[in-house]
């Protein structure tokens, strides 16, 4: 049952988290807004890159959210410690586990309404941003909608099915599946069809794998097929940065489609697989990240100073990242389960804080 405490420790939370939560993106919103103003000189016009930093603070909101529920949750309750509230909360029999337990309920309900923007509306801002990008804020010919996308180079339109991508050995590496190249002369008249499985940058050139092409001849229509054939188009694989859809910016159904797909093909997954199980356990990872701060918020405001236990926690956190990252790209490395990898770290950092906390019931 929810008692008074729980609702004046969760006000105190919440209040916290939404004010470092709501600085933090607009701070990362102003840096996105200053990069943009170089947009301006390509004639595009001031409206047009606000809506794009507005669109993009939906990805930026996302991504500071960890950070922002710890560093908001240490700010919020540590004021109630420095008024030593928390000091007489204890006293009247309430354990540092329930009041940790009033904290990280007061963060979970967030926690769910940011997963829930992160399904549903994340990956439609990311496509409008990202086709805004192209047709207003560049000069690029690549533009995308949903899963397929559309390139024209000189005479020639290329349909592209999917943008797969894999991790590389040295960087992220993209494969375009299921290409159909449509050329025409200069007359505009449809001259040869080429269709691909697959298509891939080995570093120096483009090459089509398992093609079959149809040339219109006027005496009629010639079939070819070929296991490769190098791909004679203009544009680098630089040109495709923008429009491919990375799967951070995916929902989560759109990943297990993703994954599903590439599974009947025998393609690699452990790029969608690892992020699929980073957003299915976001709100684990960060409940522990917040409840890992508790501990440094407790005891007499006379023991350490606030700024110290706010410095901890932060080192704290910033450290549970990067061995969770590192965990991921471990467990990608050596094929473990994409769980392992993505929920380990998390778990065992729980275990160890509620262990501390249990040690001054």
């Amino acid at each position: 049952m929810i008692k008074i405490v729980d609702l004046y420790v969760g006000k105190a939370t919440l209040l916290g988290v939404v004010g470092v939560w709501v600085s933090l993106t607009m701070l990362m919103s102003m840096f996105l807004f200053l990069d943009q103003l170089s947009s301006l000189d390509s004639g595009a016009g001031l409206l047009d890159v606000f809506y794009y930093v507005a669109l993009r603070s939906v990805d930026a909101s996302y991504v500071v959210f960890p950070v922002s529920a710890l560093l908001g949750a240490m700010i919020g309750v540590g004021g109630l410690a420095a008024g030593n509230e928390l000091v007489s909360f204890r006293t009247a029999g309430v354990s540092r586990l329930r009041l940790s337990g009033s904290v990280l309920g007061a963060v979970l309900m967030l926690t769910l309404g940011v997963m829930a923007v992160a399904e549903w509306v994340l990956p439609v801002a990311e496509e409008q941003a990202r086709n805004l990008k192209e047709t207003r804020l560049s000069v690029s010919s690549a533009g995308s909608g949903g899963r397929g996308m559309w390139i024209r180079d000189g005479n020639d339109f290329i349909s592209i099915d999917r943008t797969v991508v894999y991790t590389g050995a040295l960087e992220e590496e993209v494969t375009l599946l299921n290409v159909v190249q449509y050329s025409f002369d200069g007359d505009q008249q449809l001259k040869t069809i080429e269709r691909a499985t697959e298509a891939r940058h080995d570093g120096n050139k483009w090459v089509l794998e398992s093609t079959t092409g149809l040339t219109i001849e006027d005496s009629g229509v010639v079939r070819e097929t070929r296991d490769e054939v190098p791909w004679g188009v203009s544009f680098e694989p630089g040109l495709l940065a923008t429009a491919v859809i990375r799967p951070q910016y995916m929902s989560i159904r759109a990943i297990s489609e993703q994954i599903s797909y590439l599974r009947q093909n025998g393609l690699d997954i452990r790029a969608y697989n690892s992020e699929l199980w980073t957003k299915a356990l976001f709100p684990i990872a960060v409940l522990a990240l917040v409840l890992a701060g508790m501990p440094f918020l407790f005891g007499s405001a006379r023991t350490h100073s606030f700024g110290l236990r706010i410095f901890i926690g932060m080192s704290l956190g910033g450290v549970f990242m990067i061995v969770s990252k590192a965990m991921q790209n471990f467990s990608d490395a050596y094929a473990l389960p994409a769980f392992v990898g993505t929920a380990l770290p998390s778990l065992v950092l729980t275990v160890v804080v509620i262990v501390i906390l249990r040690r001054s019931v």
